[in-house]
């Protein structure tokens, strides 16, 4: 009896760890129509180099895709939500990049309801009030996304434990999400929620006096030597030099956001890397190096950890 009751409890501390079901997808749900460029686009995409080249600042209604991963055969009537956006610098990316649609799966076979995001993207190079712009674009975007998924009765989300993850550019709109408004929750709003932690992949802040707003949990991974966003702190693309500024304003990278974060009694964990690339969890062949699954087992640890809190 005592080991039983030890195991329950045990298991009540820690939920949500150990896949369990299979997985289910609703691909292509239509969570918002706004004004904007483009809302996905692969690396490199000749169309979207020429827009932030070339573009003459004009917008047109664009529909916001989300594709949400559900556990199969799960009763829960109080789901965890984990909402993941794709990095590529405002510019780039889409929803179905194979990281996070392989965390979005193993996620939901825990029991979470996963969701990974379209967001608007583009903005004219040499005009950084429009690259912050976009930024707040992909903030907006992501609390849509929240609302939508908030508001499906049917998806049974517990509303007071949703968790927020992304790559780079993801990763900052995690960050401004969960840190740019009062308590890094929707409180107020139509569907309130309390984000409880997020992961920051390799993402950054422009002012660390931001993490003043909230008390969120950080979980970060991030290269000491990533040629993208700063690990400390400058300009992004580290081998453009100042040229960078161009592009983007100044940034403090996962290390500055610890040791900030720790200052403020905030809990973080932060994981350094040695290899000098920015996406650790891909390799040059977007196959998963073996980061993806230390990543993945670290986030369900983290977040496990603040359930019940």
């Amino acid at each position: 009896m005592w080991c039983f009751s030890l195991l329950l409890s045990l298991l009540m501390v820690h939920p949500f760890t150990s896949p369990e079901y299979g997985v289910k997808v609703e691909r292509d749900v239509a969570y918002a129509t706004v004004q904007g460029y483009w809302t996905h686009a692969p690396v490199g995409d000749k169309k979207a180099i020429a827009g932030l080249l070339f573009h003459a600042g004009k917008t047109e209604p664009v529909t916001l895709e989300m594709d949400i991963y559900l556990p199969e055969g799960d009763g829960s009537e109080a789901r965890p939500l984990l909402l993941m956006m794709h990095g590529g610098s405002f510019i780039f990316g889409h929803k179905q990049e194979h990281g996070q649609v392989g965390w979005c799966e193993y996620f939901a076979s825990l029991g979470y309801v996963a969701a990974s995001i379209d967001y608007r993207l583009g903005f004219h190079v040499g005009n950084r009030k429009e690259s912050r712009l976009a930024e707040d674009h992909a903030c907006e975007d992501a609390r849509a996304a929240l609302q939508y998924l908030l508001g499906r009765m049917d998806l049974r989300i517990d509303p007071d434990c949703v968790f927020v993850a992304g790559t780079s550019a993801g990763a900052m709109t995690a960050l401004a999400l969960a840190y740019g408004g009062e308590s890094g929750n929707g409180s107020g709003e139509e569907h309130p929620y309390r984000i409880r932690a997020i992961a920051n992949l390799w993402g950054a802040v422009h002012d660390l006096s931001v993490l003043e707003n909230a008390s969120v949990p950080i979980l970060s991974f991030q290269s000491t030597t990533d040629p993208i966003v700063p690990y400390e702190k400058g300009y992004p693309f580290r081998k453009l030099g100042s040229l960078g500024g161009v592009v983007m304003d100044y940034m403090y990278g996962t290390h500055a956001i610890h040791e900030k974060a720790l200052s403020l009694g905030i809990r973080s964990e932060h994981h350094p890397c040695a290899e000098s690339r920015h996406a650790l969890h891909l390799d040059d062949n977007f196959e998963y190096t073996p980061r993806f699954t230390e990543i993945r087992d670290a986030m369900v640890a983290f977040f496990s950890s603040e359930m019940g809190e």
